[in-house]
């Protein structure tokens, strides 16, 4: 440590960077899913090694880009080591946390420093050294951390679509130019730090110098923190809008499938006459066991079992039998009750919309049941007094790295955000049921997952078109 740092400085140092690592752990914490065991133990550790690195670089008087290298490692490796999940999630989540503290630390440092500098030039009329004192750049540096760390915070929430529901490769992506521009801020800092400053030579003076050099900083950042702004949150508008035209191409196409399925079923109904005189005949002339022949391969040719749903509608009677052969599939219990009202608002692509997350994602929960039970899936739908109710019921695994995967494909936070499996999952329920003014609930408890959906059926279908 050199003679020039003392108590005071070495006071603040601690606080601001006590401040940062809980601000820090507190934001990976958040995004990376961890406990609260891992946001302290990776507080303290970035704190103590940080603290330690300074002290250690400033005392050898180590290049102040190797210093900066290694401090922004450090995060990296602790973030890497101390939280759980993807690693291309956990890079990009210490990538947007080094760039946004960097860059707001250094505009706000540059801004402070050239709005004290006009300020002591007008009250003193320029009788006054330009250049900081002590207690102006301690005053400088602990504004400038606590501008950064409130920046940290506020803008978690609106960080939170970036670090969710994305492909590793989208991570990955992302990471690359988020660190190369951390690289040229750090070139840049080491430049201004071995005095390298915009200058007009032998015209001006030190005011102005430093006002220039702090102004370029300042631009550079700014335009800077700008650039990265538009890269992320572009970048996840992109992927969320194409994620949402993929979902929606999905669910036409599945839509026109369950439909030309349900056409199998539609014929027997048609020619059912004339499979009625034949079975008669078979049956007056005691020809039972033909008759039996019969009406298996009427079964098989319609699709018709034992327990089929008949809801009204024969898109949702088609999900419904898909959905179900698939459950039977896995030996999967399946109980359903589903009715649909005469006159209902709802579109039928909305509905199998919601009905087919729901029970794509009951489905991948119960292909890993807990040890010992049997996997359910419970389905009811219908009117309750003017609303459209659905709610499904399914067990969810409830340890270990089983109950992490039943979470993340059935109500946890991860892949889907409480919806399950991959794509948008839960966002294109909310968004079917926000056409008609629908509320979804989740609700997870002893090892069963229940989502529930609300549709009012007073509003008039005009209105539910021009939501679309």
């Amino acid at each position: 440590m050199s003679e020039e740092t003392g108590y005071p400085d070495i006071l603040m140092l601690t606080v601001c960077h006590a401040a940062y690592a809980g601000c820090a752990s507190l934001f990976l914490k958040t995004h990376l899913r961890g406990t609260e065991k891992e946001a302290w133990g990776f507080g303290g550790a970035l704190f103590c090694i940080r603290m330690a690195v300074i002290f250690f670089c400033e005392r050898e008087n180590l290049p102040y880009m190797f210093c900066a290298l290694l401090s922004q490692g450090i995060l990296v490796c602790l973030t890497m080591w101390v939280f759980e999940g993807e690693k291309e999630k956990k890079l990009l989540a210490a990538a947007v946390l080094t760039v946004m503290s960097g860059l707001i630390w250094n505009f706000g440092d540059s801004f402070l420093c050239c709005a004290w500098l006009i300020l002591t030039h007008l009250l003193t009329g320029g009788r006054q050294s330009a250049a900081l004192g002590a207690w102006e750049g301690r005053s400088i540096t602990a504004v400038t951390y606590a501008a950064g760390i409130a920046a940290v915070c506020l803008l978690s929430k609106p960080l939170k679509p970036v670090l969710t529901d994305k492909r590793k490769s989208w991570y990955l992506f992302l990471t690359i130019p988020l660190f190369f521009i951390a690289l040229v801020t750090d070139l840049v800092n080491w430049a201004a730090s071995n005095g390298i400053m915009v200058q007009a030579w032998g015209k001006y003076g030190l005011y102005e110098n430093q006002l220039f050099s702090h102004g370029a900083m300042c631009l550079f950042t700014g335009l800077v923190m700008a650039a990265a702004a538009f890269l992320v949150f572009g970048m996840d508008r992109l992927d969320r809008a194409e994620q949402v035209r993929e979902q929606y191409r999905s669910q036409v196409m599945y839509y026109q499938m369950m439909e030309e399925e349900y056409s199998r079923m539609e014929r027997l109904r048609h020619d059912m006459k004339n499979h009625v005189i034949a079975l008669k005949n078979l049956a007056q002339n005691r020809q039972w066991e033909k008759t039996v022949i019969y009406l298996e391969e009427m079964a098989e040719e319609g699709g018709v079992e034992a327990g089929d749903e008949i809801t009204g509608s024969l898109v949702i009677d088609a999900l419904l039998y898909h959905k179900r052969r698939q459950a039977q599939a896995h030996s999967i219990r399946w109980q359903c009750d589903a009715r649909l009202p005469k006159s209902c608002p709802v579109k039928e692509i909305d509905l199998c919309i919601i009905l087919g997350n729901v029970l794509d994602n009951a489905l991948e929960a119960c292909r890993k049941p807990p040890e010992g039970e049997t996997p359910f899936i419970q389905v009811y739908l219908g009117a309750i007094k003017k609303c459209l109710f659905l709610e499904v019921r399914n067990i969810m695994p409830r340890d270990g790295a089983s109950e992490r995967e039943g979470l993340r494909r059935n109500g946890g936070e991860t892949r889907k955000e409480r919806a399950g499996g991959r794509g948008l999952g839960l966002g294109n329920i909310q968004s079917a049921a926000a056409k008609y003014n629908g509320a979804v609930h989740v609700e997870k408890g002893q090892g069963v997952f229940a989502i529930s959906v609300l549709l009012p059926l007073y509003c008039r279908e005009e209105k539910a078109e021009n939501r679309i």
